[in-house]
């Protein structure tokens, strides 16, 4: 798996050559770009611009792992105007074009809001941001097809799609090799097993974010434990990856300095360190 990094990690403000130059000094092999409303990338960025930042990380080294967005909170499939969920569809195909012009095979999607953690009541029903997804996934597939780039319905506290049985139906009624499940393995951990999700879910996971959560610290406040000292059971995480056959970016997304998240999620992996030394080998003094 390629040790990988969302841009969300960064301080904000960084252009290409920054942020490339930051990932790779960390020793990651991959960084998740993502869309804003303004800054390095939005949904206006042209193509050529696409191609010249794709190029950047390229010459680092770097692969651009997938791409993400946290406009889809505000303009997702659910939500009840019509014209609100036309411009999640629109946002989406936008986001296609993006990934396929960066070179990266994925785009993150948070398909609908329920309501956030703290919400005391639904902003829509719950079944209506069901039919509403798969009515949008449906119309959305061949794009997706025709672009080369995976659509990731990400698992996030939105209050939906909140068991694997119930994603993987999702996608399985979508029919779509072009639609699958953007596993969040931190995300799950408060209402669930990561490892139940990956089995269950299988090969239909298109990219998987690593953070961790610890639960005996409730509500968000769980996710600000390090990466590997939290509640997830990374050993059996990675066992179920390996027998579902992923073999994709693992990215980190979350608060630690990125050095710190890439050294981590190495020793998860059982990877060397950026300069070539494994855990072991730092351990045990020279003969």
């Amino acid at each position: 798996m390629l040790v990988s990094i969302n841009a969300w990690t960064f301080e904000k403000g960084l252009d290409a050559a920054q942020l490339a130059e930051q990932a790779e000094q960390a020793g990651f092999e991959a960084v998740e770009l993502t869309i804003e409303a303004e800054g390095l990338l939005t949904a206006q960025t042209p193509e050529e611009e696409c191609r010249r930042i794709a190029a950047t990380f390229t010459d680092k080294g770097l692969k651009i792992a997938s791409l993400a967005s946290a406009l889809f909170w505000q303009t997702n499939y659910g939500d009840p105007d019509p014209t609100v969920r036309r411009a999640a569809k629109d946002l989406t195909r936008r986001g296609l074009d993006i990934a396929a012009w960066l070179g990266t095979d994925a785009l993150l999607v948070v398909p609908a809001v329920v309501g956030r953690s703290s919400d005391p009541a639904a902003k829509i029903a719950y079944a209506d941001a069901l039919d509403r997804t798969f009515d949008a996934l449906t119309r959305l597939r061949n794009d997706a097809e025709d672009r080369g780039v995976q659509i990731g319905l990400e698992n996030v506290w939105n209050r939906f799609l909140l068991s694997p049985a119930e994603l993987r139906d999702l996608i399985d009624r979508v029919n779509s090799p072009w639609v699958g499940a953007y596993l969040d393995v931190g995300n799950i951990v408060a209402f669930g097993y990561p490892e139940d999700w990956v089995r269950t879910l299988g090969r239909r996971i298109v990219r998987v974010h690593a953070k961790d959560y610890d639960l005996s610290v409730p509500g968000p406040a769980g996710f600000d434990c390090p990466l590997g000292e939290g509640s997830v059971n990374w050993p059996a995480v990675l066992a179920a990856l390996d027998e579902v056959g992923y073999d994709g970016p693992l990215t980190y997304e979350g608060k630690a300095a990125p050095a710190d998240a890439a050294a981590r999620l190495r020793r998860i992996l059982g990877r060397s360190n950026h300069n070539g030394v494994t855990q072991e080998e730092k351990r045990t003094p020279s003969a």
